[in-house]
This record gives structure tokens, C-alpha cells and sequence, in this order.
């Protein structure tokens, strides 16, 4: 499986599934990863127009018990920190710089999930329609141009510097997860795995003015 071309959060996942495939992560876990969707057991489909995964409420959980061992064993942290380091910490903070700004504005959140199920729902779902976001992270970003009716969200110096594709794909994921109902579960995992690995990172990120 060749994951140089992919962006993203893509290709994080698609390394992993060199080593361990989709149906063996679910025979692993002992659940279903996902309740519905385009995706086979054995690949994702993500250039589905009418169609995405709904995950399965309980495999965050379940992914944060496999991937968290660390957090009660510390020579295993002093191990897997360079791993965490150099394969996982740029996507990780990705997903929660995109995830701090969506949740800064909660109702914006609740409005784009519920405009992207009405599509999918509806079959029109554009395969450019995540372009719309490809600016999102810039602090003018803005969904409508009267400043009365425009949303305001918190920004942070410099997260506009992410690649714009990458941003429109993890925008992408997590209205799809606020979507299907399973947004919180993915961020608690998230925030456990900063705390544990990136604590820095994450304070900066929640402590800041």
C-alpha cells in the first residue's frame, strides 16, 4: 500500500493499515467500527457522494483502552514517546487545533453537521462541497459577509500556516463525527492522548488568553 500521495489524516491511517487492516483492528476490539456507510471491513471509502461512515459509538472508547496503555505504565511511555513524536504528534495537533475552533463556536458546529447530513440524506452532496473550508483557519474566515449575521470564532496566531488541504479534511471529519454523534468520544481520546504525550502542546492550546 503506497501513502506517500495521501493528506491529511489519511495517511497516518493508511500506514497503520499496512500493519494492522481495518477488519483486524474490529476482530482485535471485539466491534464493528462502523454502524453504517460506504466502508468495507477491509478499506475506507471516502470519495462516496450519498454516503459516509457512521463509527460505531463504542470504538473510540474501546481505541483509547488499546492506545492509552501508557497511561499507567511509565517505562511504556519512555518507549512509545519518539513514536508518538515522529509519526503521530503533527496529525494530532491537526485534529485539535481544527476540532478548538469548530467548538469555539458551537452553534456554527450543530449548523454544518446538520447541513452535511441534509445533503447526504439528499444526494447532493457536492465532491467539492470541503473546499468551502479550505480558509477556515485563517483568523477572517468568515460563512457570510454582513458582519451582524457572520459566525465569530477563537483563533490562535499562525494556525492558518496548516496546508489548506489538510484543513478541509479534518473539518470534514469532525462534522461528520458531530454528525453521527460520536465527536465527543473522539476528542476525550484525543485530549487523554496530548495530556499524556504532547502536555506542552496542550496546555499552551487551553491556557492561553
Amino acid at each position: 500500500m503506497y501513502c506517500g500521495k495521501e493528506v491529511s489524516y489519511h495517511k497516518l491511517f493508511c500506514k497503520i493499515q499496512t500493519v494492522l487492516s481495518l477488519h483486524k483492528l474490529s476482530e482485535y476490539l471485539g466491534i464493528s467500527i462502523f454502524l453504517s456507510g460506504p466502508h468495507s471491513k477491509y478499506y475506507l471509502e471516502r470519495n462516496d457522494q450519498y454516503n459516509f461512515g457512521h463509527y460505531n459509538p463504542e470504538f473510540p472508547k474501546k481505541l483509547r483502552e488499546f492506545l492509552l496503555p501508557a497511561k499507567t505504565n511509565p517505562k511504556l511511555l519512555i518507549l512509545t514517546q519518539p513514536i508518538y513524536d515522529e509519526w503521530i504528534r503533527d496529525t494530532a495537533r491537526n485534529f485539535f487545533i481544527v476540532y478548538q475552533k469548530l467548538d469555539s463556536n458551537s452553534g456554527f458546529f450543530r449548523k454544518e453537521a446538520d447541513r452535511y447530513l441534509l445533503l447526504v440524506d439528499e444526494s447532493r452532496l457536492d465532491p467539492y462541497y470541503l473546499d468551502r473550508f479550505i480558509l477556515f483557519l485563517y483568523p477572517a474566515y468568515t460563512d457570510n459577509e454582513d458582519p451582524e449575521e457572520a459566525s465569530k470564532f477563537k483563533t490562535y496566531p499562525y494556525d492558518e500556516q496548516m496546508d489548506s488541504q489538510i484543513v478541509k479534511e479534518l473539518v470534514g471529519f469532525w462534522i461528520r463525527r458531530k454528525a453521527d454523534g460520536t465527536d465527543l468520544e473522539f476528542i476525550l481520546g484525543l485530549v487523554e492522548l496530548l495530556r499524556l504525550y504532547d502536555s506542552e502542546f496542550y496546555e499552551f492550546r487551553t491556557n492561553s488568553k
